[in-house]
């Protein structure tokens, strides 16, 4: 194995990328400085120039990172993709993150979501209606309470779980039929 003297410390250590950054010019194809080394020059050197001119550094970095941002877009999504994918595919992470998703991030089981069902004989807590899919839970606890249609659950929601807007509802409709 060859070994490489930093030219600012001194120390001799394999010239590796373990030690040095990579170089196609340079001696081994690796940088003159070892890796401690040059992190401290660009440390030093990025503090001296935020000292000088802080909001050109800034403006410098944000720019950077919107470039960086916007050219790996769609690399970054369909990665993201893949991995929701293969993990709602997994045996074992799939129920989960389905019972997840059902309970609003209640955090139930599929177990628990079984059980509740049952408790209900498999139908609507209000309107009865066979084969409920949405789990209803208290906003302000975010305790799990029923099974709903998705009808119940969005007349629910649009009252805003207000027990008095809900009964002043049932009144005026009771008047009008």
């Amino acid at each position: 194995m060859n070994h490489k003297t930093c030219t600012k410390c001194s120390q001799t250590f394999e010239a590796t990328t373990e030690f040095f950054y990579r170089n196609a010019g340079g001696k081994y194809d690796v940088t003159p400085r070892c890796k401690a080394c040059v992190n401290q020059d660009n440390a030093e050197s990025h503090l001296k120039r935020l000292s000088a001119n802080p909001e050109k550094v800034r403006a410098q970095a944000t720019a950077r990172s919107a470039r960086s941002y916007q050219k790996n877009l769609d690399e970054s999504r369909a990665r993201h993709r893949d991995y929701q994918l293969k993990n709602r595919q997994d045996l074992v992470k799939g129920p989960l993150i389905k019972a997840r998703k059902r309970a609003g991030g209640a955090g139930l089981t599929p177990e628990q979501i079984e059980e509740i069902r049952s408790a209900q004989q498999n139908l609507c807590a209000i309107c009865q209606f066979p084969d409920p899919t949405d789990l209803d839970h208290c906003h302000t606890t975010g305790t799990v309470r029923w099974l709903l249609c998705k009808h119940c659950n969005r007349g629910l929601g649009a009252f805003r779980d207000n027990p008095e807007w809900l009964e002043k509802a049932a009144q005026l409709l009771r008047q009008k039929i």
